[in-house]
Formats: structure tokens, sequence, C-alpha cells
């Protein structure tokens, strides 16, 4: 049948079963997609509110089990809530008190008092303003190698694997980066940092490849191996604060020797806080690891298993 003798479907026959008709032709005004088409704006906004949902569940339901737990552990508290059915309003009292302290001096020791900051900025002295930033530049220091092992932590989750060891890999990168950071002295300070954080990463990446060996090789199960090499890691790392290669000389104590202020990452506000540019790495690898997982064929295959 050639093109001429195929018969059309007109509007009173409506298109048959199978057939495709062409889509409507759209002016430059008309507004929101057309029938049969996809709009992918809306739920790419829906999909990051939703990735936000877990995550504040999380936190708010941390901070209830946190107040239950101080409430029920706290002798005042308990007392007021033994005589809860002929004061209630004590008993609550008693129990917002103690939580509300308890989560104030929490956030104030790990963020600093906003009045305090304020008061500090307003006063302009340095000294002032290096103690109401500290508890903030602590914490920022603190959570740096976090960031770290919960990428690593997250990377293996989408591809389903469970990896327990987060906790001994750091101990093993720290290992290696102090090992070279009191032990190659010589180098030029650019040179020692760069060489200083790649032995954390590849002393990290060698500790977590065991299990993945293991895993490989026998089946052994990956939540096992990581579990029980955190205690293996940890262990090494007290018998190696013992020996003369790591312990410090004048020290009694299980303490490394101090690191050539070369191989120390440089501080962002220089000697004024101990913030330093490992946040920066930090936040770089977490793009790096999302660059990875969403927008690489291998991550794509990383998700792929992981959804198996």
């Amino acid at each position: 049948m050639t093109d001429e003798e195929r018969p059309e479907a007109t509007e009173e026959q409506g298109a048959g079963p199978g057939t495709i008709e062409a889509p409507e032709d759209r002016s430059e005004g008309a507004a929101g997609p057309a029938p049969g088409e996809t709009s992918f704006e809306a739920p790419r906004a829906g999909g990051a509110l939703r990735s936000l949902v877990v995550p504040v569940l999380a936190f708010i339901t941390a901070l209830i089990l946190g107040g239950l737990l101080m409430v029920f552990t706290d002798q005042e508290a308990l007392r007021a809530w033994a005589s809860f059915v002929r004061s209630p309003i004590y008993a609550l009292k008693v129990s917002g008190q103690v939580v509300l302290e308890a989560y104030q001096a929490l956030f104030t020791g790990s963020l600093g008092s906003p009045i305090g900051i304020v008061e500090a900025l307003a006063s302009g002295d340095l000294e002032e303003i290096q103690v109401a930033f500290r508890p903030l530049s602590e914490t920022i220091v603190a959570a740096t190698p976090l960031i770290f092992a919960g990428l690593s932590v997250a990377l293996g989750f989408r591809a389903g694997l469970f990896n327990i060891g987060a906790e001994g890999q750091m101990n093993a990168g720290a290992i290696t980066a102090a090992f070279v950071g009191f032990t190659f002295t010589g180098l030029p300070v650019g040179i020692h940092v760069i060489v200083a954080v790649a032995a954390g990463f590849l002393g990290g990446a060698l500790w977590g490849a065991i299990p993945g060996i293991l895993k490989a090789r026998t089946g052994a199960h990956e939540v096992i191996t990581t579990i029980m090499l955190n205690f293996i890691a940890l262990r090494t790392l007290d018998f190696l604060l013992g020996t003369t290669a790591f312990q410090r000389p004048d020290r009694p104590d299980p303490i490394s020797k101090v690191v050539a202020p070369g191989s120390e990452l440089p501080g962002i506000t220089g000697s004024f806080l101990r913030v330093h540019f490992g946040i920066i790495l930090a936040l770089l690898a977490a793009w790096g690891v999302w660059w990875l997982l969403f927008r690489t064929t291998k991550g794509f295959e990383f998700r792929a298993v992981g959804s198996n």
C-alpha cells in the first residue's frame, strides 16, 4: 500500500489502536506541557525535597529520643514524674528545663553563642572574636574527617555493600599520614602536605581493600570483616604508639611524635583559628562522589548493582 492509498484517521473516526498522533502545534505563548508530554522540572524539585525528608526526620527523632533519655536519667526529673498525678505541670516544666539546658549547652559548645558572637564582632576585639568563634572552628575540624568517612560508607552503600569499617580505615589512614608527617621532614612545604594527605588516603584505602578482597575471594560478609578490622586497627595503633618509631621521646604515655609543620594542612584563617583547608577538600570530595554516582557510567553501574 502506497502513502497515497493509506487511509488517514479523521476526527470522526479517531486514531486507531497502535497509531501515534502527531503532537499539537504549540505556539510560543502556550503554557504547560502538551498532552502526552512530561515535564521534568517538578519531579526534580520534588526529588530534592524528598531527599531532605529523611535527614530532617532523623535529626528530629534524635532530638526527641535524646530528650527522653535525659529526662528519665535525671534525678530531679524522675522525682517530678513520681508526683505526676498530683502535679503534672510541674513534671513537664522540670523535664523541659532539663532538656532545654542540655541542648543549649550542646549547641553553644558546638556552634558558639549567637549573642556572644554578635557582641564579639561589635567590640572589634580580636581575642573576644577568637573565643566566640572557637567552638564553631573546633566543630568543623572534628567534622572534616567524619565527612570523608561518611562519603566512603555512602559510596559502598550505593553499591549494596555495607562498609562498617570506617573507624578502622580512619585509624589506618591516620597512622600512615602521621608517619609521613614526622618522618620525611626534609620535604618542601607544599610537597610534604600533599604526600602526607596522599599517604592518609592510601592507608585507609589499603585497609578497606582487605574486606573487599575477602569478599571477592572467599565470600566473607563485609559487615563482619569490617567490624573486626576496626578493632585490629585500633589495637595496631595502640601497639605502634608504644614503639620508638611512633612514641614521642619525652612522653611515657602513648602519644605520637609531633608532625612537621610543613605536613599540616594550612589554616583558613592562619593561626587565628584551627579550622583548615581540609573542610574545603571534604566538600570537594562530596561533590566528586555525587558526580561519580549520578553523572558517570561507573556510578550508574554502582547504583544498578546496589538496587538489584
